[in-house]
């Protein structure tokens, strides 16, 4: 591959994991800047700047599918920058004094994390060690409905990290604020989507590896 056919999706990889400590900054620090108890605007920038990085993401999946760059190393630097973004902006959040509520939906969201970090490094494992066995096209023989659980999956991770930074500013009433219905439930339909798609992952990497074996 030229350098130059790698340079946009490069730029785009890179720009990703520029953003990362911006947006863990203002997970972390509020640097101050309460507003009626909600430090609306460190949750406004963080929230930002993490959709920024969402943005890039669709973008660079783009760019690199429509040049058909899937493999090799920045291949795997894509794969790798998307769950740093994931696993930042989560691990974040449990280390913030002011986004999540005290109680239970605090306990409940870093196991959520823990399941979630545990299903990007099988994701990322799977990345690895098909690159060392030169398995091609692991998932692009698979139906196309798995393939959309991959896709859905990322996508909620992602909608689950914006609403619970802004959940707080936007919805005002108690079971809001402070319970964190819908919080709660996007994480949920996240923890499962998750854990289904790790499921999916494993078996469908398992059938390569006996294939390699054989």
């Amino acid at each position: 591959m030229k350098l130059k056919e790698m340079e946009a999706p490069a730029k785009l990889t890179m720009v990703r994991l520029a953003l990362i400590p911006l947006f863990m900054i203002f997970i972390v620090y509020g640097f101050g800047m309460e507003n009626a108890g909600k430090y609306t605007w460190p949750r406004i920038i963080a929230a930002s700047l993490f959709l920024l990085a969402c943005i890039v993401y669709v973008i660079d999946k783009r760019v690199m599918r429509g040049r058909d760059i899937t493999k090799g190393f920045w291949g795997f630097l894509d794969v790798v920058a998307d769950r740093l973004v994931i696993f930042s902006a989560l691990l974040s959040i449990c280390f913030s004094d002011y986004v999540l509520p005290n109680g239970f939906y605090e306990n409940f969201f870093f196991w959520a994390t823990a399941i979630i970090v545990f299903r990007e490094l099988v994701v990322i494992g799977i990345c690895l060690t098909e690159a060392s066995m030169n398995v091609e096209h692991l998932f692009n023989n698979e139906p196309k409905q798995q393939k959309w659980l991959l896709w859905i999956t990322s996508a909620l991770q992602m909608i689950c990290i914006v609403v619970v930074i802004l959940e707080p500013i936007f919805f005002s009433h108690k079971i809001f604020s402070e319970f964190r219905l819908l919080s709660l439930v996007i994480t949920i339909l996240t923890v499962v989507s998750t854990v289904v798609s790790c499921l999916y992952s494993i078996i469908a990497y398992k059938k390569y590896i006996t294939i390699q074996e054989n």
